[in-house]
């Protein structure tokens, strides 16, 4: 079996699947103690009694227990009805035919099994009582004999009933560990495939901007410079017009595909959101003119305030983070800084995050940079064009 199968894994549980042979077992013991009482050199009338209660204790068990065994409820369906048919056919056949004890080797395992350890432990002793007793008025035992035998047998089914009950409660735990697996690999599943969608949403947008939005903006520049050149013309301005027009189509489409943070409001309404949801405090600062800045600017800013902020909960032990955003003339420049251990820029530079977001950066025509010391918390600055 290749990886870990959870519903596999619930199939093979040796509690559940051994249930057949616990039938078969409970069927061959009763069947082995029903032969031998009747081959017993009892009374007739007595060895019939006994073989006629065991009898009625298998179709007791076919009818009640055999369902009680298997069930999964914490009040198990008919338990009340069949330690009544344990305790008034088993213990008279054992006081009828002493052979007939050997019952007790079924029954045990069966009783903690539907009963748990505390009331099963005390239907053992009574189940105990009828044999014990048949035993002490015919071999005459006394009552220390009789006391001494009594503990032995409580003190084996109490030991039994510690093994049961310890197997119980690990299945128990297994099976809530499995089901805690199903719940996590479901909501792992959602995440991943969440995560998956916005990835490939950012990826089209990313991939519509810098082809088709650039090539319709390079048409009307081109027009534009030919119009200058020839002076007005009818096809000229129908070029430049539908060029415009599929420019802010294309522009639309790369909006849609924006993260919902950015659907939900501005960028610095989707970073004021970021900073009040983060662990920690984040004293969030916003300078200069507030404007749109084009889908590409905004994503790529706000997933790097998103990538350093889970940088900081993971690694940097902080206890406050200070962002800022500052809209310049022709750029825009993003700061996070926090208060945490700090680390050696130099000495992660390839990891996996850091070159992520250079990598955006870089992509987006602007410039990133990390400072940083031991002690000294760190720094990630982000400085993008305006007109990206």
């Amino acid at each position: 079996m290749s990886g870990f199968d959870a519903g596999v894994a619930r199939a093979e549980n040796v509690w559940y699947r051994s249930y057949p042979f616990w039938d078969a077992y409970f069927a061959l013991v009763l069947v082995g103690t029903i032969a031998a009482t009747a081959a017993d050199g009892l009374p007739p009338g007595r060895k019939a009694a006994a073989v006629m209660l065991l009898v009625l204790l298998g179709v007791a068990y076919a009818a009640v227990g055999r369902k009680a065994l298997r069930s999964r409820e914490e009040r198990r369906p008919g338990c009340r009805l069949y330690a009544a048919a344990l305790v008034l056919m088993f213990v008279p056949a054992t006081l009828l035919a002493p052979v007939t004890s050997t019952g007790l080797a079924a029954l045990a395992p069966q009783v903690y099994m539907v009963y748990g350890t505390a009331r099963g432990f005390v239907l053992m002793v009574v189940l105990f009582s009828g044999a014990i007793g048949s035993t002490m008025v015919a071999s005459g035992a006394g009552v220390t004999l009789t006391l001494v035998m009594m503990l032995v047998a409580v003190a084996c089914s109490g030991l039994l009933a510690t093994f049961i009950g310890r197997l119980s409660a690990q299945n128990r735990e297994r099976a809530r560990l499995i089901d805690e697996l199903d719940r996590t690999r479901g909501e792992l599943a959602e995440v991943s495939r969440e995560a998956g969608v916005l990835a490939e949403r950012e990826r089209l947008a990313r991939d519509i901007h810098d082809t088709i939005a650039q090539g319709f903006t390079g048409i009307v520049m081109l027009v534009q410079a030919a119009e200058a050149e020839v002076g007005p013309n009818r096809h000229l301005e129908l070029v430049a017009r539908t060029a415009r027009e599929n420019l802010a189509e294309t522009r639309g489409l790369v909006a849609a595909l924006a993260p919902p943070a950015l659907a939900r409001g501005s960028l610095v309404e989707a970073l004021r959101r970021l900073a009040a949801d983060f662990a920690l405090p984040v004293d969030m600062d916003v300078e200069g003119e507030q404007r749109p800045l084009g889908p590409a600017v905004e994503v790529v800013l706000l997933r790097v305030a998103q990538e350093t902020l889970a940088n900081v909960r993971k690694h940097a032990g902080a206890t406050s983070v200070r962002m800022s955003l500052v809209y310049g003339r022709d750029a825009v420049r993003l700061t996070v800084a926090d208060d945490g251990r700090g680390f050696d820029p130099e000495a992660v530079a390839s990891g996996f995050g850091l070159r992520g977001m250079r990598g955006r950066v870089e992509q987006a025509g602007g410039d990133l940079a990390v400072r940083g010391g031991a002690g000294e918390g760190a720094v990630v600055e982000a400085v993008l064009p305006c007109s990206a």
